[in-house]
């Protein structure tokens, strides 16, 4: 296995003048292959169990369910594989070496996309469960209620066999796309790179800027990437909302616009002021998805009605959530005067990496629920639709 090791020396931005070993950067000319080769690899046995299972509600065209589907999964499996190349390289070091290292490293990797396939597969079989369910009730409505439940049942079963057949063709298709994988790539499985070295007189420059390095506080970047990942998912599901409230689609329009600008001043020096109105930009619509999964909204078409949990709803408020973590935990910090947000965080770049691509891949998650017809969801009566809750 090679691997590049870290062992240059950078300035540090204390300003003491003297040299740091710099960090090692993540390796992302390893990284995106495998997880596309695994994205795509797993989510073709997952199209193909779902047809195999006879859960046609979201396989009436494969291919493009497929290519959309993996497409989605990306950021996942990303996910997936930084996890693993940073347990290998706090393991083995930023250049392991070594045959064991070697394949201790692969099988980390192949092991990572496989729990990331298992848990994608899951969360899949039981929509699809669901669906089968809404579906079949419909159907046999005047029947006896036991038919449905022996229908439910025999689902059921097949869904678990699919399941316990699957992890096993995700587990063996992810080791193969692995060494595939590598071998194309000449052997390689690098688990960290070297940083590019800075520019002479870049640390003066910075100390004169005030000892800003260029390089953003983790939690401010990981926000800030919340905040886009709000507003994506805000803007998506404005068309659905036109159709039967207007009013709701001019919040969620407002509300994108906010998080977006949000987010951007998130990413420079943010005042005290700027963090109150993300945080503000956050508790806001938390509560409102509380109130309005709990009991209902006093207001709108549907007043008073609890409305169903949705995928799109539920990314959109975790991410909602984790920002206005930050924004009060950087509050409190800055109050108390032990580091507010132009302190930098020493998190490695792998670390910094884990934190962001999660809050992208939450966000990707968010933007398919709420596209219509991405995912492939069904009405009762077995026609393909979209329901996009928030």
């Amino acid at each position: 296995m090679t691997a590049v090791p870290a062992g240059t020396a950078s300035w540090s931005s204390s300003g003491t003048g003297t040299e740091a070993p710099a960090r090692p950067a993540v390796p992302w000319l390893t990284v995106i292959p495998l997880a596309a080769m695994m994205a795509f690899a797993d989510g073709f046995w997952m199209v193909s169990l779902r047809g195999a299972v006879g859960a046609i509600e979201r396989t009436q065209e494969p291919f493009i369910s497929w290519l959309r589907e993996s497409t989605v999964l990306l950021p996942v499996f990303v996910l997936a594989v930084i996890a693993a190349v940073t347990l290998s390289m706090r393991w083995f070091g930023p250049a392991p070496a070594g045959k064991k290292a070697f394949f201790t490293t692969a099988l980390l990797i192949a092991a990572a996309g496989t729990l990331a396939g298992a848990l994608t597969l899951a969360a899949s079989q039981a929509w699809d469960y669901a669906l089968q369910h809404d579906l079949m009730s419909h159907l046999h409505h005047s029947n006896s209620a036991q038919s449905v439940d022996q229908l439910d049942q025999s689902s059921l079963g097949l869904q678990l066999a699919a399941f316990g057949y699957g992890v096993g063709l995700l587990l063996v298709s992810n080791v193969v796309v692995t060494g595939w994988t590598v071998a194309i790539r000449g052997g390689r499985l690098d688990v960290s790179r070297r940083p590019k070295a800075s520019p002479e007189g870049a640390p003066r420059r910075a100390r004169a800027a005030g000892g800003r390095t260029g390089i953003t506080d983790l939690r401010l970047t990981l926000a800030a990437v919340a905040l886009f990942g709000c507003a994506a998912i805000h803007l998506a599901v404005i068309p659905d909302h036109l159709n039967h409230w207007v009013v709701a689609s001019a919040f969620f329009l407002t509300l994108a616009m906010a998080e977006a600008a949000g987010g951007a001043l998130l990413l420079g020096r943010p005042s005290q002021n700027v963090l109150v109105a993300v945080a503000a930009a956050s508790v806001v619509p938390l509560a409102l998805w509380v109130w309005s999964r709990t009991s209902g909204l006093p207001f709108g078409p549907n007043s008073n009605v609890p409305e169903p949990f949705g995928l799109a709803d539920i990314a959109a408020s975790l991410l909602e959530l984790g920002t206005l973590v930050v924004a009060v935990v950087l509050l409190r910090a800055r109050n108390k005067g032990n580091g507010g947000p132009e302190r930098r965080t020493t998190a490695s770049a792998h670390l910094r990496a884990l934190a962001v691509v999660g809050a992208i891949a939450i966000g990707s998650l968010g933007v398919a629920g709420a596209v219509p017809g991405l995912l492939g969801d069904v009405d009762t009566s077995g026609n393909a639709t979209h329901s996009t809750t928030h």
